[in-house]
């Protein structure tokens, strides 16, 4: 009868006190000797369809084949900017029901908040579903090694 295998969670001979790391996730490589394992350090630059970094902005903007994604670049200056209106159109409309009557301004401070973030919350899950569903095609077609196109 043979011995089971020594668990990965307690010290080896020769290695008092030291655990050696968790197993990797499902579906992961172990790291083979001098490679980061955590993945702690600068990640690489991602890389387009025939290997090239990826292109600035307007470079990006104005790519007729779509091989750039713009997407990931641009949510997090839409999420800022839909914020910083939301925020102005609700002082607006409490300047204005202050303006028509008081209870219609008090109204409005009250529940405009919970509005606010009702909404910016919708608005954030939207945006994370077509960032997560663009990310999803990129990692398709890198898998399968497809241009874009």
């Amino acid at each position: 009868m043979s011995t089971p295998p020594p668990s990965p969670y307690q010290p080896q001979q020769g290695q008092p006190g030291q655990v050696p790391p968790p197993p990797p996730a499902y579906g992961q490589q172990p790291a083979q000797p001098g490679q980061q394992q955590w993945g702690y350090g600068a990640p690489a630059a991602p890389q387009g369809p025939s290997g090239e970094t990826p292109k600035n902005f307007f470079a990006a903007l104005f790519d007729w084949k779509f091989h750039t994604l713009i997407t990931p670049k641009l949510v997090s200056w839409v999420y800022l900017a839909v914020m910083i209106l939301s925020a102005l159109y609700w002082l607006f409309l409490v300047f204005a029901g202050f303006a028509t009557e008081p209870a219609v301004g008090v109204l409005v401070l009250l529940v405009g908040p919970v509005v606010l973030l009702v909404s910016l919350a919708f608005f954030r899950m939207t945006l994370e579903f077509y960032f997560a569903l663009v990310r999803m095609s990129d990692d398709i077609h890198r898998s399968q090694g497809l241009p874009r196109s």
